[in-house]
């Protein structure tokens, strides 16, 4: 490949040849990508159309280093991922960068400057692709089945069959609608929730602070950063005042992290630990600050991640590469069937027309026209039920990729934790509270009681050492600082206290930040008879400063003992993933002078906090692994805090005996390709893992063979919900970034919503393989009756408009009905289906020939007597014929009710006893009408005819019947395991199956050993 210079007059603007990226939108991305990450270019936009690249640049970057960068990228010497890694924003000193810039830390750029380079693109992301309603309507028609249909309509349209081509043509017409309709209703819905609310930013220009909507920014500007807003571009940290900023959404990080300008001295520090870094769409939590913004748009970390998404192609899924198989197998049927009629037609030496208007007949029974309306009706009844159970549904058959799945990876913050910190454990002396559901319990599980002031003492410094302020909601105060300062204040508040009086018995003078060098906050009250001084922070830091210990009876010297056993219970509560915090305090005489001397403190005791996990979780873990999914659980967060979560849902319990095996993502970039892919099926959580990580993981499930649904709710997991099989997006409140890449969305905030849905998925499944079974015998029973009857001599047996009759009366509503059936106990007991297994698998032809037999036998022998009494070419064998298969097949579908051939009452789908019903009057009124006879080419019979019409009709249905229930053992669907105790979950509503088992929500409770008694000050 070569990259040629064109255009390179405008200043800061250059256009350039790539040979190669005319027709190739992939390597455009991946141009776009590499050079976004490049120090000095502005933007870039490669068109695959006209194969060219325009490239805004900063002034000292060459053309020459611009055609260089392009032609590594092209060889392949700088991948987009190591290209990521170029800016060394967080390592240079922010004069540097601002150097670099060409700004000012001071007065930011001027007016005319960010005008110019605003030029080079507006401070926007890059839209999500959405399907256009034209794709979707065309989607409805790519199957090989529904083309293979279209093309019997065409031949019927050349043949000058135009009854026959119409019906073809309607009833692909209305397969599209169902499909289309369907979808594009889901899609509407989920647009309909809503995008995010504009950004604006405080900017510095000319020197002066001034608001300014997000789109304006450039780099170079220098912006303010304040607590509660979202961060509105990619920024380097000038000077930051107690600052923390939670990046939950973009690096999986569930608590705030802590930010300082200083240069960081390593270059390949990942992104949760660019300290001195502030990201788009990340939240302060905290604090104040100045930063300068090094990157806008889709060169943003987050722009990054959504051209990720936009550059990842979506697997083609279960459904789609069975019913592709199907169409291969039914495409080699019609053409064997079709060359039988051949060559039968030249050794009877039939006309060239009569041979083709057989083999037209031979293509309309060939071709099951129910099929792509079955498929779709079947998928499209899912989607309404999942509608119904706040589940909307984006592609119809990403129900039945749900059914196939054998992995399911969950983003843990704000998936399977709650997104806010709580406080988990309090400890005091040698009591050791937990917090549940807003109580405290003592380990004994008894209710901690309300009157232990030592208790309360923590609660009220926690409350008054704190930066949060109180909105009112519906009559209750919400708390609005940090995510740490809202728990305390929540606990607090469920505790008893009343926060907003304490604050004004105790009015705040100074605060005292916490910094690097002092790792904890103090603040100064006014007593009104002294001062008070409130401190809390890192255990170790806190305990040092500690001379005192607040005990039942006063204040008591802390001993060596009782230092090393508080010390002790910090490091068992931190290996429990909380995040612990000491608190302590000092009351002296005299007003406050300002001044917080955080010395000869009263130590109260530790609060242990985490992100909570979700309620429920190990009842569905349990179900999860019960039905054959492994589990596993993607997050920024350090190993121990994964392990952790893991352990309390429950999470290696599918892993055997084994355990919960963690691992750091950065050890599987040390692994070649078979050690990752045998590691990823043997892991259950995955820690400080990045969004390309996310991604890479999901692949290489997919590249070890399984089939992988990915459960998530942040801007970070939009790749991987891109990538996996079937993506699931989470919580009303989620980012239209995961929802709108997701093929299924839960509408709740209740994620157990994924068991019924993943129900649902196996009941639909099962019900698309019945129906297509029975669409395969009863079709391959009129393809037998043409053959058999050719070579015995009929010129006949069946015209096309007949065949298609009886396809449209006993395939389409029949196969609709099928699709109704309600789920049969135990559905989620089943393990997936292999998802390389064929539709029809070799084990399952032999059954299907042996009914497609019978009843083209029952057919047969109803034409012989037809024969006997009226001859092989006469309208009344015709019409036998006609009448014994349409209700041989009607019958046919009570065959098909149940998966181990047992005998179901008709009143448990009453939808197919309708239209069983329906069938068989509109088979009685092709008799009676006049009319309807004239166009289907039949006649009047006799009585005595009718009998036997109706006993070729009805005794291969009772062959079949007595044949499956002496396979009473074999499944249709799955092969299913027989040791399941019991239903596992509630189905869908009105649909059978028993609910979930009942387990205990309450996680165990952790015990921490009391050591070291107190000495008497």
């Amino acid at each position: 490949m070569s990259v040629v210079p064109l255009h390179a007059a405008r200043s800061g603007r250059v256009r350039v040849a790539v040979h190669g990226l005319r027709g190739s939108p992939d390597l455009g991305g991946r141009l776009e990508r590499g050079l976004a990450a490049t120090s000095g270019i502005r933007s870039a936009s490669a068109s695959s159309l006209t194969g060219n690249v325009i490239v805004h640049h900063a002034p000292d970057t060459t053309v020459e280093a611009i055609v260089g960068r392009l032609t590594a990228l092209l060889r392949g010497d700088i991948a987009p991922a190591e290209a990521d890694a170029a800016s060394r924003w967080h390592v240079d000193a922010a004069t540097a960068v601002a150097a670099d810039l060409h700004s000012d830390t001071r007065v930011g750029l001027s007016t005319r400057e960010a005008a110019t380079r605003l030029t080079a693109g507006a401070n926007q992301l890059p839209p999500v692709r959405h399907r256009s309603s034209w794709a979707i309507l065309a989607g409805q028609f790519e199957s090989l089945p529904v083309l293979m249909l279209a093309g019997a309509g065409a031949i019927s349209l050349v043949t000058g069959a135009l009854v026959e081509a119409g019906a073809i043509a309607a009833v692909v017409a209305l397969n599209g609608t169902i499909g289309f309709y369907t979808e594009s209703r889901t899609e509407r819905t989920i647009e309909s929730l809503g995008a995010p609310a504009p950004l604006t930013a405080r900017v510095i220009r000319d020197g002066r602070s001034q608001n300014l909507p997000a789109e304006a920014l450039v780099p170079g500007d220098v912006i303010t950063l304040q607590r509660g807003m979202v961060v509105p571009a990619d920024a380097r940290l000038i000077e930051a005042q107690a600052l923390t900023v939670s990046e939950a959404a973009l690096t999986g990080e569930s608590l705030p992290v802590v930010k300082a300008p200083d240069p960081l001295p390593i270059e390949a520090v990942p992104l949760a630990d660019r300290t001195n870094m502030v990201y788009r769409g990340t939240v302060v939590t905290g604090g104040s600050g100045t930063a300068l913004v090094v990157a806008t748009g889709g060169r943003t970390e987050v722009g990054r991640i959504q051209s990720l998404v936009g550059s990842t192609a979506a697997p083609a899924t279960p459904i789609q590469k069975q019913l592709e198989c199907l169409g291969r197998q039914l495409a080699w049927m019609t053409a064997a069937a079709g060359l039988g009629i051949f060559v039968i037609g030249l050794v009877r030496g039939l006309a060239p027309l009569q041979i083709l208007r057989l083999a037209l007949a031979t293509a309309v029974a060939a071709v099951p026209e129910g099929l792509p309306m079955v498929a779709t009706s079947t998928l499209a009844l899912g989607v309404g039920a999942m509608r119904r159970r706040s589940v909307l549904v984006r592609r119809l058959d990403a129900i039945e990729t749900l059914a196939a799945a054998d992995v399911i990876c969950f983003d843990k913050t704000g998936t399977l934790t709650q997104g806010t910190m709580s406080v988990c454990v309090i400890a005091v002396g040698e009591r050791i509270c937990e917090g549940r559901s807003g109580e405290f319990f003592d380990q004994d599980g008894a209710a901690a009681a309300l009157s232990d002031e030592r208790i309360k003492h923590l609660l009220g410094i926690g409350s008054l050492c704190s930066e949060a302020g109180f909105d009112t909601v519906d009559g209750q105060l919400v708390p609005t600082g940090s995510a740490t300062e809202n728990a305390l204040i929540r606990a607090a508040l469920d505790f008893g206290l009343d926060v907003s009086q304490l604050r004004r018995d105790f009015a705040l003078r100074t605060i005292q930040h916490r910094t690097e060098a002092y790792r904890f906050m103090a603040t100064v009250h006014a007593t009104g008879t002294g001062t008070l001084i409130a401190v809390k922070g890192s255990p170790g830091e806190v305990l040092a400063r500690c001379r005192y210990e607040a005990l039942p009876g006063g204040r008591w010297l802390l001993t060596h003992d009782r230092r090393t056993a508080i010390e002790a219970l910090n490091a068992r509560m931190a290996q429990d993933a909380l995040r612990v915090l000491g608190f302590a305090y000092r009351l002296r005489d005299g007003e406050p002078d300002g001044q917080a001397i955080v010395e000869d403190l009263t130590w109260v005791g530790l609060v242990g906090l985490a992100d909570p996990v979700r309620p429920g979780l190990g009842d569905m873990m349990h179900c999860l692994h019960r039905a054959g999914l492994q589990t596993c659980m993607l997050t920024g967060d350090q190993r121990a805090t994964a392990r952790a979560v893991g352990q309390q849902i429950g999470l290696g319990a599918g892993n055997g005996n084994h355990g919960l095996t963690a691992l750091d993502a950065a050890e599987l970039e040390t692994m070649t390709e078979p050690e990752r892919q045998s590691v990823l099926r043997r892991t259950q959580a995955f820690a400080r893992i990045s969004p390309g990580q996310k991604l890479e993981v999901v692949r290489g499930l997919q590249r070890s063979g399984a089939v992988v649904a990915m459960v998530g709710d942040g801007i970070n997991d939009s790749p991987a919900l891109r990538a996996a099989d079937v993506g699931i997006a989470f919580r009303r409140d989620s980012p239209p970034a995961a929802r709108e890449v997701a093929d299924i969305f839960l509408d709740t905030d209740d994620l157990q919503a994924l068991l019924p849905a993943i129900a649902r998925g196996r009941m639909t499944a099962a019900n698309i393989r019945n129906a297509i079974h029975y669409l395969v015998s009863t079709n391959t029973s009129e393809i037998l009756v043409m053959l058999v009857a050719t070579a015995a001599g009929f010129r006949e047996a069946l015209s096309p408009i007949q065949l298609l009759w009886i396809n449209l009366i006993s395939d389409v509503l029949p196969g609709i009905g099928l699709a109704m059936e309600p789920p049969e106990p135990g559905i989620m007991e089943e393990g997936p289906r292999p998802v390389d297994a064929a539709l029809i698998g070799a084990d399952e032809v032999g059954r299907l020939a042996r009914e497609a037999s019978l009843m083209t036998a029952g057919a047969l022998l109803a034409s012989l007597a037809g024969a006997a009494r009226y001859g092989r070419d006469a309208p009344q064998t015709r019409t036998m014929t006609f009448g014994s298969l349409t209700v041989a097949q009607l019958l046919h579908t009570l065959t098909y009710r149940g998966s181990r051939g047992q005998i179901r009452p008709l009143t448990d789908n009453p939808a197919l006893m309708r239209i069983l019903a329906g069938s068989f009057l509109a088979q009685s009124a092709a008799f009676l009408m006049p009319g309807v006879r004239r166009v289907l080419g039949i006649t009047p019979i006799a009585a005595a005819d009718g009998l036997v019409m109706l006993a070729g009709g009805l005794g291969p249905h009772l062959a079949a019947r007595t044949l499956a229930s002496r396979r009473l053992d074999e499944d249709l669907y799955f092969r299913r395991p027989q040791t399941a105790t019991g239903p596992m979950l509630q189905a869908p509503e009105g649909e059978g199956a028993a609910g979930a088992e009942a387990r205990s929500d309450r996680p165990e409770p952790r015990t921490y050993a009391r050591s070291g008694g107190p000495a008497p000050a």
